[in-house]
């Protein structure tokens, strides 16, 4: 590798890290499993007997969501087990949970594309 072209990798590194580390993902969630729950509470029928596993603390992503490329997130992993419409329970089902502002924002099903940062 010659100088020249390692110098252009050190320049491109040093701006990718220079962009993460500009972004404005504000402070950690506080409570985030009350703000979670509270944002399933009107996704399902029952929400008051859903169960809850956390699989992760939050962690930054970027997130390109209804118009916003790139916008610095929260996110969460959980895993959410609901009742059923005929009164049992069904299996967990894997979400991510982003949070902006300390505000529950959107599942990893509405973004159009979520890179961790």
């Amino acid at each position: 590798m010659s100088v020249k072209g390692a110098l252009i990798g050190a320049v491109t590194a040093l701006t990718l890290v220079g962009g993460v580390a500009a972004a404005d993902f504000g402070p950690i969630p506080a409570d985030y499993e009350s703000a979670v729950e509270g944002y399933f509470s009107d996704r399902l029928s029952d929400p008051r007997s859903a169960r809850f596993d956390y699989r992760s603390d939050p962690y930054q992503v970027f997130a390109d969501l209804k118009g916003y490329e790139g916008l610095p997130c929260w996110a969460v992993d959980v895993r959410v087990k609901a009742r059923l419409p005929g009164g049992g329970y069904g299996g967990y089902v894997a979400y991510t949970v982003l949070f902006l502002e300390g505000e529950a924002i959107a599942l990893e099903d509405d973004v159009a594309r979520m890179v961790r940062a």
